[in-house]
């Protein structure tokens, strides 16, 4: 692709006890000044289950000269720089992934005749309800995205930026799945088949939940770092968002509430992640449903907004319940020899009937759901 290639490596300066702070930013050449090749080697292409057209490979460093780029000990600091809008990027390649299988699954749909009656596959009550299913996951992810990048190009609320980069991230690589997957059972079992590249796109999202970051490793961060930092200032820039979705914002309270008072949060970390996602896309469906009449079909865009809408609460409170239940199954599991490792050391009381979020009927408080 080119005679010569710049790489940066993210290597260990310090010692082994150094952890991250012992890793540092280096700028690695492949040729040296006189055009000399340097000890920098590919071992092997990798074979991989999708993005074929993307090679990517394992390259071994032999005592190849460096450059040290910032402060040695900052490389991690470094890179996440670079990594946050990288992270977004990820975020639009799972909508793109959504929106891609949406798009095959619709005009597929559209004009395959099967049946007694001869009617197209989206007449079918079924299929129509994966077509809807995966037209809100990308849309919703799409305004998502849209959201945190204006914020971030703005520059004024970067605590916002910061809380909503890792669900956007998760949130939008899992509905590239998901909605691929949606996509690829519409098409039933043609969608099996390379013909209408619907697996290609299934095959090609799925690493996007796992690179920039695993889905599991963000849910982490949110559930800890960025919960308690600088006072929690990024969650409660995150509560003034959901401030024009009250009961969204009630429920979110409520579970962070709870993982405050967790010594180890990352038990729920999926849960509350996931509790988070829905929340945020509660204010998102509330805007497209507010701004219906300017979109090219207000019907189909009013459709779509109310499904999210009567799926939203009650997702929302299993995600709650889930937090509660987890937060209790690890302070009852810390109590326990050889439970206390395998969860990281989990501790704190178990919590009280107040994180039961009015559920239906809660397993993890047993209260009732008031009457609406």
């Amino acid at each position: 692709m080119t005679p010569r290639i710049l790489h940066l490596v993210l290597a260990r300066s310090g010692d082994q006890a150094s952890g991250v702070r012992g890793l540092s930013l280096f700028l690695v050449p492949s040729h040296d000044d006189d055009g000399n090749r340097l000890p920098v080697t590919i071992t092997r292409i990798e074979e991989k289950m999708g993005l074929h057209a993307s090679p990517t490979c394992q390259m071994t460093f032999d005592a190849a000269p460096a450059e040290l780029l910032g402060i040695e000990g900052e490389g991690l600091r470094a890179m996440f720089t670079m990594m946050n809008h990288a992270r977004l990027d990820v975020a639009l390649q799972g909508v793109a992934h959504a929106a891609r299988a949406t798009a095959i699954a619709r005009a597929y749909t559209a004009t395959r005749r099967q049946g007694r009656d001869g009617v197209t596959l989206d007449a079918h009550a079924d299929v129509r309800r994966m077509l809807d299913d995966a037209e809100t996951l990308a849309m919703g992810g799409r305004a998502l995205v849209h959201l945190a990048m204006v914020e971030m190009e703005r520059g004024e609320h970067p605590d916002l930026v910061d809380f909503l980069t890792p669900v956007c991230k998760f949130t939008c690589t899992e509905a590239g799945v998901t909605a691929a997957n949606l996509g690829m059972q519409a098409l039933g079992g043609y969608g099996y088949l390379r013909e209408y590249r619907i697996e290609q796109t299934l095959r090609d999202a799925r690493v996007a939940a796992i690179y920039e970051g695993t889905n599991g490793i963000h849910a982490a961060t949110l559930a800890g770092r960025l919960l308690r930092n600088a006072g929690g200032a990024a969650a409660t820039a995150f509560a003034r968002f959901l401030a024009e979705a009250p009961e969204a914002l009630d429920v979110w309270q409520r579970a962070r509430t709870v993982l405050l008072e967790a010594e180890d949060p990352a038990p729920a970390a999926d849960a509350f992640m996931r509790l988070t996602a829905h929340a945020a896309l509660v204010v998102v469906w509330q805007r497209f449903r507010a701004a219906a009449d300017h979109a090219p079909d207000p019907q189909r865009l009013r459709h779509l907004a109310k499904r999210a809408a009567a799926r939203a609460p009650l997702l929302m409170r299993h995600y709650a319940d889930l937090v509660v239940l987890e937060r209790a199954e690890a302070s009852s599991c810390g109590q326990r020899p050889g439970c206390r490792a395998a969860l990281g050391n989990p501790g704190g009381p178990v919590p009280s009937d107040r994180g039961g979020f009015k559920p239906r009927r809660s397993v993890a408080t047993g209260s009732p759901a008031p009457a609406r």
